[in-house]
């Protein structure tokens, strides 16, 4: 029995952590877990109670543990600001600290976008474009921007004039129909899931950048404050970075109509690709790059938004403030934690780690995989990756991955739906890499050559939060 109002109540309790030191998790049977996942939903990306981190929280609350973002000034956040700055590319160059989780910064973004347009005098301008396939946050602004199918129950809530277009997903597939003109992604979905069979990287491009400009003239570009996207697909797709010119054509017919672009880097930021931004990968200058989630490697919450000194000048000479606001806005222990890891990050060299390792990991898992049937690509940057199951059962599949990791190596790993994402800690050493990714080699293989057998068995004792609840590609 429990008094708390839990998200699984059919799910039996989890077991207890007694401690979580690195990348591992310590269980009260003195068990001890190797991590993979940097804590399930990849925020831990310096691993679990860092002492440095620790360190200079423990520093801040000698002086305080939070003061009013508004009337006055934490030295500090300007030596965050700065140091986010000086990772930015592209004439990105004013932080807007926006509450404490990436829902905030999301949602802030598309506040301040209307409020600019607003100040602007370009007073129509509320609608918003997305993409299906998208998961942007749990605000309703946020979730109505995102496209999930647990979030369908609250539809009727959520703001209007949202519209949506095709995910960017060049590793999906779709059948085109000659006879009907339409792929088969419509019969189902209004908007297309991939490329056509036969069609080059060039033409799907040139088609998604056809559907972006239709949408706008459909809409009106006069009626729309921006457009929001994830630089890289997050996990629910299965971290699938851009074509090379995708983001740069987009901000071109988006700048060309006053409309903003909005980059949600809440999963895929902060140094998870092997640049501290996600966008600094490709040749282009967005308006708004939210962050959160791995801005503190899970010590305390934090989010914000890095934007243009353009946007404060509007502001400033039309409204003359910032027409929102949070109590916990630029929360004094995450911007103490943040300026340590910021500091760790560039004192270890951990981003030349993580391009370096993370193509390595890439490397020995197609290496290893791609004659196997079951193996079907692996795409990604960095420390966010995704290797792509096709079985005739690919959540079952990847339950029993999961499962089997957990029980028979200790080792825990991000197995579901048609996927297996790979998120691993900055902080994980060469042995622990290579550990994991010979076991999960080995389990794959193992599965595979007994699938027969395996496909019609009962899986027990993989709750739904870590185990497969939708397809979803």
């Amino acid at each position: 029995m429990t008094n708390i109002l839990r998200k699984f109540p059919n799910d039996n309790l989890p077991p207890d952590i007694i401690g979580a030191k690195g990348v591992y998790y310590y269980l009260k049977n003195n068990k001890k877990l190797l991590d993979t996942t940097s804590g399930w939903t990849s925020y831990a990306t310096l691993g679990f109670s860092n002492e440095r981190i620790n360190n200079a929280m423990k520093k801040q609350m000698e002086k305080f543990t939070h003061i009013d973002f508004n009337i006055w000034n934490n030295p500090m956040l300007e030596d965050l600001a700065q140091k986010l700055i000086n990772h930015a590319t592209n004439g990105l160059d004013k932080v807007y600290f926006g509450g404490t989780s990436g829902s905030d910064a999301v949602d802030a973004a598309m506040k301040l976008s209307y409020q600019i347009h607003f100040d602007s005098g370009r007073r129509n301008k509320k609608y918003y474009i997305s993409r299906v396939q998208s998961f942007n946050g749990a605000t309703l602004h946020a979730m109505s921007v995102s496209d999930l199918p647990i979030l369908k129950i609250y539809d009727k809530l959520l703001p209007k004039g949202i519209y949506k277009i095709s995910q960017h997903n060049p590793y999906a597939s779709c059948k085109f129909d000659v006879k009907k003109n339409t792929c088969e992604c419509n019969n189902h979905f209004k908007n297309c899931m991939g490329k056509f069979k036969n069609e080059s990287d060039q033409d799907y491009l040139k088609r998604q950048l056809s559907e972006l400009e239709e949408k706008i003239n459909e809409v009106g570009a006069e009626n729309i404050c921006a457009l929001i996207g994830e630089t890289q697909l997050g996990s629910l797709v299965g971290d699938v970075p851009p074509l090379k010119d995708y983001w740069s054509k987009v901000y071109e017919i988006c700048s060309k109509n006053n409309i903003h672009v909005i980059l949600d880097e809440v999963y895929c930021g902060m140094g998870r690709s092997g640049k501290m931004f996600n966008y600094s990968w490709y040749d282009f200058s967005p308006d708004f790059v939210c962050v959160g989630k791995n801005m503190t490697s899970g010590h305390a919450p934090l989010s914000a938004i890095i934007t243009k000194s353009k946007f404060q000048d509007i502001i400033a000479k039309g409204s003359g403030r910032i027409q929102l606001g949070h109590t916990f806005q630029g929360y004094s222990l995450g911007v103490a934690a943040c300026n340590e890891l910021i500091n760790i990050i560039d004192e270890d060299k951990l981003m030349d780690k993580v391009c370096e390792k993370g193509s390595y990991m890439m490397d020995i898992l197609k290496n290893e995989l791609m004659e196997n049937p079951f193996f079907k690509n692996i795409r990604g940057k960095g420390f966010a990756f995704s290797l792509e199951h096709q079985t005739s059962n690919n959540p079952k599949f990847g339950i029993l991955l999961q499962k089997i990791m957990k029980e028979k190596y200790d080792i825990i790993i991000n197995s579901k739906w048609h996927r297996t994402s790979f998120v691993p800690s900055f902080v994980m050493n060469d042995k622990e890499i290579d550990k994991f990714l010979s076991l999960f080699i080995k389990t794959f293989k193992e599965i595979q050559s007994d699938w027969l057998k395996l496909e019609g068995t009962n899986i027990d004792g993989v709750s739904k939060s870590m185990g497969a609840v939708e397809e979803n590609k």
